[in-house]
């Protein structure tokens, strides 16, 4: 069915009864976000939209409080209305995304923004290489114990600390104790979560 000015209002209504549109005009799929998971899932929408040749998708009807980052796992997902948004919205939206562009609220790009910075960080410090054991040295350096300390804590002798501290230091790029409490400081909490 075309989407237009009726056809929007009726998306927005209280009592509405579908649970998708077709936007015609803009080749865009609009799937009601009640739907997601429960009537359909990511496989149905990619094989209607590529039997359909709908270009991308989009999900209205989100709750401000639903879970936003598993939206973006939706096949050629390009745009996203929060309840009650009204018929300008839309079609704002869909003329947006009808020159390539995207239509996503602030909150739902920050929040996806923040965890792929996030997942960047930790795969970025795991990158270092940083065996279980290091890790352990690394973490007790940081809670203040000194290398006997250490050694304690791990059943190990102090010049094995000293070849771990040794190793994890060229590892992270720092020279001295002092800059390693700093590294840690910035990093071991992203590593450790």
């Amino acid at each position: 069915m075309d989407i237009n000015n009726k056809n929007i209002e009726s998306l927005n209504a209280p009592d509405y009864k579908s649970l998708l549109y077709v936007a015609q005009n803009y080749n865009i799929l609009l799937i009601n976000y009640s739907a997601l998971n429960t009537i359909t899932n990511y496989e149905l929408v990619s094989k209607f939209m590529a039997e359909n040749g709908h270009s991308g998708l989009m999900i209205f009807n989100v709750p401000k409080n639903g879970d936003l980052l598993e939206l973006k796992e939706w096949p050629n997902l390009k745009g996203i209305f929060y309840e009650g948004a009204d018929k300008l919205l839309f079609q704002q939206g869909l003329k947006a995304i009808e020159r390539g562009e995207l239509w996503f609220p602030r909150a739902v790009t920050d929040s996806w923004m923040r965890q792929m910075l996030k997942n960047e960080q930790k795969t970025a410090l795991q990158s270092n290489n940083i065996t279980i054991k290091e890790m352990k040295v690394l973490n007790l350096l940081f809670s203040g114990l000194h290398s006997s300390a250490i050694a304690d804590s791990l059943f190990i002798s102090e010049a094995t600390v000293r070849v771990h501290l040794h190793k994890i230091y060229q590892k992270i790029s720092v020279k001295n104790k002092q800059q390693a409490l700093l590294w840690c400081q910035k990093n071991l909490n992203k590593i450790n979560n």
